[in-house]
């Protein structure tokens, strides 16, 4: 095979990701969605689960595409209202991140509302980052549409904070519906 054909079925392939990913996307959300009808009870009131699909590689050639899939805890008030949370993350070329963090919402008005969040984790193919222990922070923006659904749009930032001998690092743009229980 010729180099430029070779080339070209990696372009290829990469461009088709984005379809699996939306259809990664609706099963993940078709089997998140027993969870709806479930009772909650027994689950922390204020907490959230998130499902949402990523462009990864944002300010490069945005070729990279993900499903992040979260446990968002209630505030705690006796830390400053913090929300412990838990990430996965599945992008498309069979990366895995795992991920325990810390989110606050800093700001509120009517059913808008701002989010920061940091978390620390492992990345299971690390060639691409550089390091298996990565950390990752994002910038987010939820509108509440009802009690039990909001909407997210985010920005975020992974690296390894430099204990890799490289540290590449990479920008995501996710959108995610959130359930509220």
């Amino acid at each position: 095979m010729s180099r430029w054909h070779t080339d070209r079925c990696k372009i290829v392939q990469q461009r088709s990701a984005g379809p699996r990913t939306v259809k990664t996307l609706a099963l993940a959300l078709s089997l998140l969605s027993p969870l709806v009808s479930l009772s909650t009870q027994a689950l922390p009131q204020g907490s959230e689960l998130k499902a949402g699909a990523a462009v990864w590689n944002l300010f490069d050639d945005a070729d990279r595409y993900a499903l992040h899939v979260a446990y968002i805890h209630k505030p705690l008030d006796s830390f400053y209202g913090l929300r412990p949370t838990v990430l996965l993350v599945n992008a498309d070329q069979g990366q895995h991140y795992f991920a325990a963090g810390l989110a606050k919402d800093v700001y509120k008005y009517n059913d808008f509302s701002v989010r920061v969040a940091f978390h620390a984790g492992i990345v299971d193919e690390s060639e691409n980052l550089g390091d298996t222990i990565e950390f990752y922070s994002s910038l987010s923006g939820l509108y509440n549409f009802s009690e039990s659904f909001s909407l997210e749009a985010e920005i975020g930032h992974i690296s390894n904070g430099g204990l890799g001998d490289t540290n590449p690092g990479s920008e995501s743009f996710v959108l995610s519906a959130h359930y509220h229980f």
